[in-house]
């Protein structure tokens, strides 16, 4: 059964980092607990906010080439498959640590192993020197008072930089640059950022999700088989999409399809994404629009297969995607301006031009003939595709 909820609006800040040349260099992302003191509100308040700024703006959530810099709370650390990736351009904060004790430098000793940096504030560092100065990449200072020149010295030799946030005015700038620090923000240099992820009703297909999580686990997991469930599962779909043709996952630069958009993420990214966006409660769809969707994008499928020219994963795809803007409650041409589609896809979707948007017209005549019959369809091969496609839903939506 599906089920609806309404969200409040996910806000996160991006606050610009800038080097001590004034070059704007990384990107620190803030985002509120709203108070809460739950585990899982921490956690699911955590995952909204990497989905806004990471997952669900592919290569903008991470701005370009610059790196991003954001507190994650220990729970989080404690479960390294939800860690964000790609780990170099990373650093992540600790904020929430307040005894530097065995499991806190375990954590840490993990944390640089999988090629992140880590953030901890000054006064952490200063209850124990040795132990943090070898498991910190960047110190968060308080005032330029935090440490004496003797430790200050120390700092270049182990490649630890200095962070200094919410720069007032140039005489704050100047104290901190006077000590040599790498990393500065505030609004004296520039205004923070803000992204948006506006309330709408959410309709979770728990069942796919489900599904989907228990193949990411299995030992011999069947990447077919999740290409399956992630159809059911639209906004992962999109996640996914964007993902894999990020400037990071897709060096070759040629658009790539969910198939190989699976392929080329693999489980562990898979895992990170899909969890997050679980935790996050960000997979809409509606069981109603969903089984159209993918009546019609099996219907292309089937009309594309008999033309050697027509590629039936690119005609299953058109077909998903002429109705992913009421799954996803998105205005269409936002989002085929934002997805990583093929031109011809594109084109096929905004102006049903080429074969792609042929097969797509043909498909959706055909639909409104068979809801506007008042006799029995008769049963030519477009009927039969017709058919095929209403059983191919049916048993990839079976149980759900």
């Amino acid at each position: 059964m599906s089920e609806q909820v309404d969200h409040d609006p996910c806000t996160v800040a991006l606050h610009p980092i800038h080097d001590a040349s004034h070059h704007h260099v990384a990107d620190r992302l803030v985002y509120r607990h709203d108070g809460a003191a739950e585990v899982e509100d921490i956690m699911a308040a955590t995952a909204r906010a990497l989905t806004s700024a990471i997952y669900e703006l592919g290569d903008g959530g991470l701005l370009g080439d610059r790196s991003l810099f954001v507190d994650l709370p220990l729970e989080w650390l404690d479960r390294p498959e939800l860690l964000p990736t790609p780990a170099p351009r990373l650093a992540l904060g600790i904020a929430d640590a307040r005894t530097v004790d065995l499991a806190l430098l375990t954590r840490l000793d993990d944390i640089r192993e999988r090629g992140y940096r880590v953030i901890a504030p000054s006064q952490l560092v200063k209850q124990d020197h040795e132990a943090m100065l070898g498991r910190v990449d960047i110190i968060l200072l308080d005032s330029p008072n935090d440490f004496d020149d003797a430790t200050l010295e120390r700092l270049p030799a182990r490649n630890i930089k200095l962070l200094v946030e919410n720069i007032g005015n140039r005489e704050e700038l100047a104290s901190f640059q006077a000590m040599g620090c790498d990393y500065y923000h505030g609004r004296y240099l520039a205004k923070p950022s803000f992204i948006t992820s506006p309330p709408r009703g959410r309709h979770g297909n728990r069942a796919a999700q489900l599904r989907l999580i228990r193949a990411l686990y299995e030992d011999n997991s069947d990447l077919n088989r999740m290409h399956e469930l992630v159809v059911q599962v639209p906004h992962l779909h999109v996640a996914i999409l964007r993902r894999a043709n990020s400037n990071y996952f897709n060096r070759g630069g040629k658009v790539v399809d969910l198939h190989r958009a699976v392929q080329i993420l693999g489980l562990l990214e898979l895992r990170r994404l899909i969890l997050t966006l679980t935790l996050a409660s960000l997979q809409p769809s509606s069981r109603i629009i969903l089984r159209m969707a993918l009546i019609r994008a099996f219907m292309c499928r089937n009309l594309a297969a008999p033309f050697p020219t027509l590629d039936p994963e690119d005609a299953f795809t058109t077909g998903l995607f002429s109705m992913m803007d009421a799954l996803l409650e998105e205005d269409r041409s936002t989002l085929l301006e934002h997805l990583p589609l093929g031109l011809a896809i594109i084109r096929a979707l905004k102006f049903r031009e080429g074969p792609l948007g042929a097969v797509l017209t043909l498909c959706e005549n055909h639909e409104r003939q068979v809801e506007e019959a008042i006799d029995e369809v008769p049963a030519d091969q477009l009927h039969n595709c017709y058919m095929a496609a209403l059983g191919s839903t049916k048993g990839l939506m079976s149980d759900l």
